[in-house]
């Protein structure tokens, strides 16, 4: 136990830390001042992101998909391409960086957080699977509708991604992609068999029933190569797994550990999940 005598010596620590910490950067030119400020901030913020969510948050979350899926900003628009230009915008420079660099924000990826167009051209996916290509730590991919920028070509790219030794992604929805040759389904149906994928979800109106059934079975099979998605210690992660055939958050096993959490009130959030019969909902069938 601390003495009252160690009370006032660790507060002269931390005021001779906090005056060597200041004296340092008196001494920095504006740029290495600016990059210590950039770090610091990142250092923190990726302190902050490694903390569980709480039932709050989750809730936001999952209320903020929600919004996304079929209402809120997500309109469609014209059927002009949008220019190449859109790759040298900030925002899009700033969401290839993440995806490089492994940022916390691409664990559960929701593709149209940063690629608001749903009519985005093919130039821009092909920029976003090049950046997820590097990726090691997305575990959830949604990356459905973009029906201008995802043709056959790109999912295969995303077929070889999900492929990749070093590639994490176990729950990916696609939704709707109707520029897409059956063939090319048929492929990336066999090609799941070598992926981690467990969780997924995609249109029956995109697929034959013969490849749901197929890619089904095969995803059931998956699940015996991980336990990402049954993993108590995954929970925050798999809480935000929705919108699939079916939900990784659903497994009995988790029962006691999302209780013990205090998010049994998702299990019956039909909205939440996107279950049959919702507004977002990802048909079981």
């Amino acid at each position: 136990p601390t003495s009252q005598a160690d009370v006032p010596r660790s507060a002269e620590v931390k005021k001779s830390k906090k005056k060597t910490k200041k004296d340092k950067m008196s001494n920095m030119t504006e740029a290495q001042l600016k990059k210590y400020q950039k770090d610091r901030a990142e250092r923190k913020r990726i302190k902050e992101s490694a903390k569980p969510l709480t039932s709050d948050q989750i809730k936001a979350i999952l209320a903020e998909d929600d919004a996304g899926c079929c209402g809120g900003n997500w309109v469609r628009r014209s059927m002009r391409n949008p220019s190449r230009g859109h790759l040298d915008s900030p925002q899009m420079k700033a969401f290839v960086e993440k995806l490089r660099s492994n940022s916390p924000e691409m664990v559960v990826l929701k593709m149209k957080k940063y690629i608001s167009d749903p009519n985005a051209s093919v130039a821009v996916l092909d920029a976003a699977l090049d950046a997820l290509e590097e990726n090691s730590n997305c575990e959830a991919l949604y990356i459905q509708n973009f029906n201008l920028g995802m043709r056959d070509k790109q999912l295969m790219h995303l077929l070889k991604i999900l492929q990749q030794p070093n590639c994490r992604i176990w729950c990916i929805n696609v939704g709707e992609l109707y520029n897409i040759r059956n063939k090319t389904w048929e492929r990336f149906t066999r090609g799941l068999k070598r992926t981690q994928v467990t969780h997924m979800y995609a249109s029956e109106h995109t697929i034959t029933t013969e490849m749901k059934d197929d890619i089904r079975a095969t995803i059931r099979d998956n699940r015996s190569k991980h336990d990402l998605h049954i993993n108590p210690a995954n929970l925050d992660v798999i809480v935000q797994c929705t919108h699939c055939w079916w939900n990784p958050i659903n497994a009995k096993v988790l029962r006691p550990y999302i209780h013990n959490r205090g998010l049994q009130h998702i299990l019956n959030d039909r909205e939440a999940q996107g279950l049959r019969g919702s507004t977002s909902s990802a048909p079981s069938g």
